[in-house]
């Protein structure tokens, strides 16, 4: 077996020795395709082991990658690609000086939320928004989506923890905070949830599209996912 592989399976071990997501949620490096690093392993498990592991050679993040295949990691070869290259240079053996991550990156014109959601959300809620039953809750026919025009905003902003009903079934857990997201990212991604899968026959109260103003206005409330929750309780 090759070294990095022993690597790799260790590391794996930790990560998942992990288990639930970290109170205080740690910040990765900053650089092309963190988001998405983010959006994708943040699933299992918190990011501490990531920034412990940091050093380790590309070849074994690669074999890392495709240990967790067993545990039901399932991405596309362009976002396994883009993972791969933020985690073989941001916390790879030789990281670039902290000028270079941090870097500006271009913002795009308009921004896709359709494109976030497969970036971000795919691996707990699934393409069809069905999500995983007793597991991650469905965003396909969730009337929680137009409680009021800003309750979708806060679940990504701030997580939300506790347990919901949709569909007559229960879900019991903890989505992490996705304030990595801009202001503009997170309106456009819950705009979309929001006209996804028929959804949009459930706003009887005909909510108006969120924009970045809305998002910035309620990411200075800056709560706990267990207030959001709270939050959600008085809006039902």
């Amino acid at each position: 077996m090759r070294r990095t592989s022993l690597i790799a399976g260790a590391v794996c071990c930790a990560l998942f020795a992990a288990g639930a997501y970290a109170a205080d949620d740690l910040e990765l490096p900053p650089g092309p395709n963190r988001a998405l690093v983010y959006g994708q392993c943040r699933t299992c498990h918190d990011l501490q082991y990531l920034k412990e592991s940091a050093g380790i050679p590309r070849d074994a993040w690669s074999d890392l990658l495709d240990s967790m295949k067993q545990y039901g990691l399932r991405i596309p070869p362009d976002q396994r690609a883009k993972i791969l290259d933020y985690l073989g240079t941001y916390l790879g053996p030789n990281p670039p000086p902290a000028a270079a991550a941090t870097a500006p990156a271009a913002t795009p014109a308009k921004v896709d939320g359709a494109a976030i959601f497969r970036d971000q959300c795919v691996a707990c809620h699934q393409a069809n928004g069905r999500g995983v039953l007793a597991q991650f809750p469905p965003l396909a026919g969730n009337r929680d989506l137009f409680l009021n025009r800003d309750f979708p905003a806060f679940v990504v902003l701030f997580g939300m923890e506790g347990e919901v009903k949709v569909g007559g079934n229960s879900y019991k857990g903890m989505m992490p905070p996705f304030a990595h997201l801009s202001d503009s990212e997170v309106a456009a991604v819950v705009n979309y949830v929001r006209g996804a899968w028929n959804n949009d026959k459930l706003n009887s109260k005909r909510l108006p599209p969120l924009n970045a103003s809305d998002v910035k206005a309620i990411r200075g409330k800056a709560l706990s996912d267990t207030a959001v929750f709270d939050y959600r309780k008085r809006l039902r």
